[in-house]
């Protein structure tokens, strides 16, 4: 699934599904422009209590606090039906993602030990 328009950030989003787990694979922008497109594809896993969400940031070429925001949110909700996020390949985005507190609600593998 793709979400673009002129004059706009693109994301594509690839779902690999697996049991009780899905990896979201996004590539392109996670903005102000794309995040009703990352929530809309996300909200079913919410809605059918997927255990594991794993956001994959290896394609990720931007990302805007509003775009933290709808992962911390995210997360937030998986916990609430007993599930996790996870959150890999994030990369560049350590430094912000870390100041944004993402680690605090959901797993960051790259951020354990990690100092700004």
């Amino acid at each position: 699934m793709t979400h673009s328009s002129f004059l706009q950030d693109e994301l594509k989003i690839s779902p690999q599904e697996e049991n009780n787990k899905v990896l979201l694979k996004l590539e392109g922008a996670l903005s102000a422009t794309t995040v009703p497109y990352f929530r809309q594809t996300v909200q079913p896993y919410l809605d059918r209590s997927v255990g594991e969400i794993v956001l994959d940031f290896s394609g990720v070429t931007k990302i805007v606090s509003r775009g933290v925001g709808a992962a911390i949110d995210i997360a937030v909700q998986v916990k609430k039906v007993g599930g996790k996020l996870r959150v890999v390949n994030i990369g560049k985005f350590s430094r912000s993602l870390y100041i944004q507190g993402v680690h605090l609600v959901a797993e960051v593998p790259e951020l354990e030990g990690f100092e700004p």
